[in-house]
């Protein structure tokens, strides 16, 4: 990770932190995390960066320490220096581990000193109640703060649970960061964050609470305002694949509009060319294009190829294969800008369609030709109508296999038998 002592990635550092960079001669630091005790320092190899550094192991105990750490932190600046922890963005994983330990132990520390226990030790971190052992006695208004904190995240039958913890003086009701994570062991927690199980597997970073309502929040409001009825993807478990795949809000809004909303709100022979490259009917066409499975920038490519089908069916009067749709689309050529060579294709079908003693043309010759990126293809039909002409000219006649009935062929002045 290369920095210099100007980089503005240092803006807003304060004195002291500043202190812990020590810049080499190249201007790149020995980057430290953290300084928490005077000589206590752990440094990050510059070198490396992102989740794609730690181990399996490394990344499960980063996610569970940053949750710990979470929970005896109440401060944005502290939250965000954790969460940039557990992203790999600050070094590896022997250092990033270190470094919330560190955060870990002066978060007991902090408890010791202020209300005589350190608590966290069990994995449920949070500032004590209020003194643990010593006499401790619950808010009255305990049970309400609690309720109120638990209905936001969806976790209301936790309530009684939550407030048992609280009573022990295990956990600070003034941080909600705490008393989330003091949940996270608990069946109801990890269904309503399901998807973070997936994303561990992937290696993808757990999301806190905070974020993981968040996007869905984004999800559903964006699937609103593109029209989509209410009811229909907006409910808690239809996110679940959204989050699992890493979506972010930019990405799903250009799956809708490039993707389903380019196909739902488009003529009706362009739905049925969904059905007819893709298989998807009008019906699917939300749940296929907002799979996360499926690459976005390819389901852009077949909703433009599906239009581009369209057209070429109507037009051109020939069904094209998936692929060729496909290829026209990709050379960034649109469903309007294609029309006019189908419509000459159309005009001129008879020179297209092969007669007995031709070479050949393959469609996607044929398609290039007509559309004006196939030179060879253009040139196999100008030696067809050549040789046409010449025929003609000396009172000959071609005819070519309709494939209506056995034996029928069709010449120039229509079909015999």
């Amino acid at each position: 990770m290369s920095m210099r002592p100007d980089d503005p990635r240092l803006a807003g550092l304060s004195p002291e932190d500043l202190a812990t960079i020590n810049f080499n001669s190249n201007g790149q630091p020995d980057y430290v995390l953290r300084q928490p005790v005077p000589g206590a320092t752990v440094t990050v190899d510059p070198g490396t960066q992102g989740r794609g550094q730690f181990t399996a192991e490394q990344s499960a105990a980063i996610d569970a320490a940053a949750y710990q750490a979470a929970g005896f932190s109440g401060d944005a600046a502290t939250a965000d220096y954790i969460r940039q922890l557990q992203s790999g963005a600050l070094g590896g994983g022997a250092d990033t581990q270190a470094a919330l330990e560190r955060l870990i132990a002066e978060g007991k520390a902090r408890n010791v000193a202020t209300f005589g226990v350190e608590t966290g030790d069990d994995g449920k971190g949070g500032g004590g109640g209020g003194g643990g052992g010593g006499g401790f006695e619950p808010r009255a208004d305990a049970r309400n703060t609690i309720r109120a904190v638990l209905a936001t995240y969806g976790l209301g039958d936790l309530s009684d649970y939550l407030y048992g913890v609280y009573a022990r003086g295990e956990v600070d009701i003034n941080n909600p960061d705490a008393l989330i994570f003091s949940l996270r062991g608990q069946e109801a927690y990890q269904k309503r964050f399901a998807a973070n199980t997936a994303r561990a597997k992937k290696g993808l970073a757990e999301l806190d609470p905070a974020s993981y309502l968040a996007l869905e929040n984004d999800y559903r409001r964006l699937l609103q305002s593109n029209g989509l009825p209410p009811g229909f993807y907006d409910q808690t478990e239809d996110f679940t694949a959204l989050l699992e795949g890493d979506v972010s809000p930019q990405e799903l809004q250009t799956r809708v509009q490039q993707g389903f909303r380019a196909v739902q709100d488009a003529d009706p022979e362009v739905k049925r060319q969904m059905q007819e490259l893709y298989g998807v009917s009008e019906a699917g066409l939300a749940a296929y294009f907002l799979d996360p499975e499926k690459a976005a920038p390819i389901l852009t490519r077949q909703a433009e190829a599906a239009k581009i089908a369209a057209r070429a069916k109507e037009q051109g009067r020939i069904q094209l294969l998936s692929g060729t749709a496909e290829e026209i689309a990709a050379r960034g050529i649109t469903a309007q800008e294609a029309e006019a060579g189908f419509t000459a294709m159309g005009l001129q079908e008879g020179l297209y369609t092969e007669m007995f003693g031709e070479q050949a043309l393959t469609q996607q010759q044929k398609v290039g030709a007509a559309l004006g990126y196939d030179v060879a293809g253009q040139q196999g039909l100008k030696k067809r109508q050549a040789t046409r002409k010449a025929e003609f000219g000396g009172g000959g006649s071609f005819a070519k296999t309709t494939g209506q009935t056995s034996g029928t062929v069709q010449t120039g002045l229509g079909v015999a038998e």
